[in-house]
């Protein structure tokens, strides 16, 4: 019942500085815009605060990534005792045609480079770099060989979300929820080591297991030409006790702070990983949330072993341009709008 990887969200210090960085990454073609009070997150934010929030959307394919930043309240940074390994959701990864290409986007910056380029520890025929964005959370460029790109322009070296690492305090049980509970079936990698790339993160010296899962099925959602499954890489570092990134902070501080999911049906999907096991944070809405740009949208919170949320959003409403929208509760379940109509929203980015 879960059709594809959406996005991934984080919470950021200023929305409109992170959305400018992410920008140079492709991530420029806003699906929804809004800046409200948040009442129905209260359980996760402990106040009614207001944020603005972006859902920026990219090109080339993969989840799109949705940058939230708290106006009516400050956001609590990271503690300075953080370590890779803590659990929650540690860094993402955005795949690219061209690793070299793609670094060239930061030569003006290089600060914002950890390590890399160098092949991928746990498998070494993908290359990728580790970045910091400008909260200093953590972001992987990687080339996968065979990966799918939706629109792929001479100008455009990076493309969308490929996969979330997860860091989780025990592997076995958090391999039985994704994939048992999630349907993250098959194993692309099962690693052990020390991943020299992470040398310069506090706690990346560690040897640590990484387990990256993929659900084989096609994407059933009527975003398929730029959505799919995606994948899940799940961390455990040796020798880490540490509580989740999120313990003693709101969802809404600085951090990756979800990965959600699109589904059908939200209600009977949210039952049903219940029922499988998940623990339920916030129950599905009945009423269309407008997300602002003429999207809507129903959403709930789950939660996995370690607290790491996970969200549902069954979209509801679709205005690709000013003159087109979409009731999406009339179109047949798993009918992938054509390929030329989802090519429209190019007429979207952002424009400086």
């Amino acid at each position: 019942m879960i059709n594809v990887l959406q996005h991934v969200g984080i919470a950021v210090s200023d929305r409109d500085r992170s959305w400018a960085f992410y920008r140079r990454l492709g991530f420029d073609v806003p699906m929804t815009s809004d800046q409200s009070y948040i009442t129905r997150l209260k359980p996760l934010t402990g106040g009614d605060y207001e944020r603005k929030v972006v859902l920026a959307g990219n090109l080339m394919g993969g989840a799109t990534i949705e940058i939230f930043q708290f106006t009516s309240t400050e956001p609590v940074s990271y503690s300075k005792d953080w370590q890779w390994g803590d659990p929650g959701i540690t860094a993402m990864a955005l795949k690219v045609p061209d690793l070299a290409k793609a670094l060239e986007l930061f030569k003006e910056t290089p600060d914002m480079l950890v390590a890399g380029p160098a092949p991928w520890s746990a498998n070494p025929a993908w290359k990728a770099a580790l970045l910091k964005d400008p909260d200093g959370l953590l972001i992987y460029l990687v080339e996968i060989p065979g990966m799918n790109y939706s629109l792929r322009r001479s100008t455009d070296y990076v493309g969308g979300i490929v996969f979330a690492s997860i860091a989780v305090s025990d592997m076995e049980r958090s391999l039985d929820f994704y994939r048992q509970v999630l349907d993250y079936t098959d194993v692309v990698y099962d690693w052990n080591g020390t991943d020299p790339m992470l040398s310069a993160i506090p706690g990346g010296e560690r040897p640590q297991r990484r387990v990256m899962l993929s659900d084989p099925r096609p994407s059933t959602s009527f975003f398929s030409f730029y959505l799919d499954r995606g994948m899940i890489e799940l961390v455990e570092v040796e020798g880490s006790k540490a509580p989740h990134i999120f313990h003693g902070r709101r969802w809404g501080d600085i951090g990756k702070t979800e990965i959600c999911f699109d589904v059908y049906d939200i209600r009977s999907t949210f039952e049903e990983l219940v029922r499988r096991g998940a623990e339920p944070v916030i129950e599905p809405n009945l009423e269309d949330r407008d997300l602002g740009l003429g999207v809507s949208a129903l959403f709930g919170y789950l939660a996995d072993p370690d607290g790491t949320l996970i969200e549902l959003s069954e979209p509801t409403r679709l205005r690709l341009i000013r003159k087109i929208s979409l009731d999406l509760r009339k179109r047949k379940p798993g009918k992938a709008f054509p390929a030329w109509l989802m090519k429209l929203s190019r007429f979207n980015r952002y424009k400086e």
